[in-house]
């Protein structure tokens, strides 16, 4: 089976035979028009002399033999596109421009506090500053009690006062004169039941009185000078001893049968109640006259200084 080749596209003649064809047509038209019209004024035949002796004319009838053998060489020609002007091309995308990194912030300037005004000479801050002192934390003071005290006389959150045995001294010339007042609350208090049993007095000084002023205070209590007292009256004591004599005489005449165990008896006995007496007495914690209480400041005191 033969091999039909097919035409990939289409053979265009060339364009400059194209406008040489219609250049020679339009002489050839010309020429045949000049003939017609010498026919037509009288001459039935043209003359060759008037015809060759247009040299142009003959150089296109030529031309025209010439043309008319010759057959044009059709190529196929690729269509070319033309080349996209600048304007035409589609544009590139743009790459999206990189972000900056972002400066830090900058942290704020550290805010300085203002330096506090100067008290001026008539100022209220100037008048405390000449007139109050300060007594220092730590500082400690001893008080001496001027009556006796006891745990069972005394309930917690029931207060007494103590005088300031010796003065103490602060800034600025303050001083806490001996004799000032010092007011004592009761924190803790309890009677022991028995000898065996725990008995205590707890005491803390909550203000200061001198000059006619009184100034709170936070201080602790470093130590106080207490006894351990029996709370038992004389005759309940005797009443005890004289039980136990009795029982022991009823003991003794059983016993022996005679005085001489009556009395040996009623000794033992009374032996007998007075240590019963002793063991079985309530026990208080005192704080005798004179008795030493010493307190230390557990913060500054701001106090007033006397007259200058």
């Amino acid at each position: 089976m033969p091999h039909r080749s097919h035409p990939t596209r289409q053979s265009k003649p060339s364009f400059e035979y194209i406008r040489g064809r219609a250049r020679l047509m339009s002489r050839v038209s010309g020429a045949i028009m000049t003939f017609v019209v010498l026919a037509a004024c009288g001459d039935s035949k043209p003359k060759d002399g008037a015809l060759t002796s247009d040299s142009a004319l003959g150089r296109d009838l030529a031309l025209a033999a010439a043309d008319s053998g010759a057959k044009p060489k059709l190529q196929d020609v690729p269509i070319v596109a033309p080349a996209a002007t600048p304007a035409e091309r589609a544009p590139e995308p743009k790459a999206a421009p990189k972000r900056a990194p972002k400066a830090p912030r900058p942290s704020p300037p550290a805010m300085t506090p203002a330096p506090a005004p100067k008290p001026t000479s008539g100022s209220s801050e100037t008048k405390s500053a000449r007139t109050t002192g300060t007594i220092a934390a730590g500082t400690t003071m001893r008080f001496e009690a001027t009556g006796k005290m006891c745990s069972n006389k005394l309930s917690v959150g029931e207060k007494f006062t103590a005088p300031l045995a010796t003065s103490v001294n602060g800034s600025n010339g303050a001083v806490i004169p001996a004799g000032a007042t010092g007011t004592f609350e009761v924190v803790a208090s309890r009677t022991a039941q028995n000898s065996s049993d725990t008995t205590y007095l707890r005491v803390k000084l909550v203000t200061l009185t001198f000059d006619g002023n009184s100034y709170g205070v936070d201080a602790s209590t470093e130590s106080t000078d207490t006894q351990r007292t029996r709370s038992a009256t004389r005759s309940d004591d005797a009443k005890k001893v004289a039980g136990g004599a009795v029982a022991g005489a009823i003991i003794g005449q059983i016993i022996g049968k005679n005085t001489k165990g009556t009395v040996i008896g009623a000794a033992a006995g009374a032996a007998a109640g007075t240590v019963a007496a002793a063991a079985t007495a309530d026990y208080d914690t005192c704080i005798n006259t004179g008795a030493a209480i010493t307190v230390r400041l557990d913060a500054p005191a701001v106090v007033k200084r006397g007259a200058n």
